[in-house]
């Protein structure tokens, strides 16, 4: 009896001590919510959704919050209020010319082999894309899994295969209108697409100009590229963030904008990329040193047409990515095929996991949708796999 009475007295000190804070991260400065502001600790690990929101639970009492680009703020439970506010870094701008930029570039791709696991590796994922036409949600795809990488990135020795990753999908939420107004099913790309578009790529050649400045007392360098003017029909603008102490890139951002971008067609219509959005943050692992994806987003606003232009729509389609476990010792059994139409992939519900999950929690827009496509009375033929 007295042993028993000593295991659940040990159990329940265990459940005490779990830390638990909800809340919502914002610019300080107009009080706009922050996306992929990290909530974490030397325990666990957790992000700001696009409203802004999260839920963090750790034994820990330490938190630490930060987004490449702002002042990292270093607390605990008690001390943190359920409103976070986060402040700009201040970039002060270096007058340096284009050779020092190359200077600096170099000094990356140099240190790419010590910064960067170019090797295979394993990682577990949460992966979600949503779709919206005409600016309303029709589509919302949550897959989490594990993934085994032959690399993170892709030098002049390692060239891009279709067998470059495997997945085992363990767990998935889906639910979305199958085709839009005009009968047109809109394509999701593939895991293999998203992940060799989720990586980040060189933008700083002879097309870019190029403006340096440095942050954090001179830490973190901000390498901001824009396409020169002669290049009018796209438009090419972002930055990378650059820890000045092992030239690592911790954050990459790039927007494509297409002007006069030509139609392509199909049977039913006819479709241009108006716009593509990328934003990749890596984080180093206290176990080898080396960077991982810790969150990406990859955005692209398309329009649509038919032959005679009848009509114009547009498809808003977005997929972010978080990884966890970067390295982890464990299997990966391929159960997906890497090179299908995410949408269209089969996984049975699992609502108990689901109900738990805090990684990246659905927005009220998201929440809206859901209830809404699964009323009973919805006259739009819905695929879905969630089951209340």
């Amino acid at each position: 009896m007295k042993l028993q009475f000593f295991i659940i007295c040990l159990f329940s000190t265990l459940l005490y001590s779990q830390n638990e804070l909800s809340g919502i991260v914002v610019d300080i400065s107009d009080n706009s919510p922050l996306e992929f502001v990290g909530i974490y600790n030397k325990s666990d690990h957790t992000m700001t959704n696009a409203d802004g929101r999260f839920q963090f639970y750790s034994t820990s009492d330490s938190i630490i919050i930060y987004r490449p680009g702002y002042d990292k703020i270093s607390t605990t439970f008690q001390k943190t209020n359920d409103t976070i506010y986060l402040n700009k870094s201040v970039l002060e701008l270096n007058e340096v010319t284009v050779t020092i930029e190359k200077t600096l570039w170099q000094k990356v791709k140099d240190s790419i082999d010590s910064n960067y696991p170019l090797y295979p590796y394993k990682e577990k994922f949460l992966l979600r894309g949503v779709l919206r036409y005409n600016g309303e949600i029709t589509r919302i795809q949550d897959l989490q899994g594990k993934l085994e990488r032959r690399t993170l990135l892709y030098t002049h020795e390692i060239e891009p295969d279709k067998k470059d990753f495997k997945v085992e999908l363990t767990n998935m939420r889906k639910v979305g209108l199958v085709l839009d107004e005009n009968d047109i099913y809109f394509i999701f790309d593939s895991f293999y697409d998203l992940f060799m578009n989720l990586i980040p790529v060189n933008a700083t050649g002879d097309a870019f100009d190029l403006i340096e400045s440095t942050f954090e007392n001179g830490s973190k360098i901000n390498l901001s590229f824009q396409t020169k003017p002669e290049f009018a029909n796209e438009k090419v603008t972002g930055h990378y963030i650059i820890n000045a102490k092992n030239n690592a890139i911790e954050q990459f951002k790039i927007v494509f904008e297409f002007e006069n971008n030509p139609f392509s067609e199909n049977e039913d219509s006819r479709y241009r990329t108006i716009s593509i959005d990328k934003e990749i943050s890596l984080s180093k692992s206290r176990k080898n040193q080396k960077y991982y994806i810790e969150s990406s987003k990859y955005h692209v606003v398309i329009e649509q047409t038919d032959e005679n232009n009848s009509y114009t729509s547009y498809y808003d389609v977005s997929f972010i990515l978080t990884t966890s476990d970067n390295e982890g010792d464990f299997d990966v059994k391929k159960n997906v095929s890497t090179s299908k139409d995410l949408f269209k992939i089969n996984y049975p519900y699992d609502q108990s996991f689901w109900n738990t999950q805090n990684q990246l929690l659905l927005t009220e827009e998201m929440l809206d949708f859901i209830e809404k496509v699964q009323d009973p009375n919805n006259e739009f033929k819905v695929r879905s796999n969630i089951k209340n």
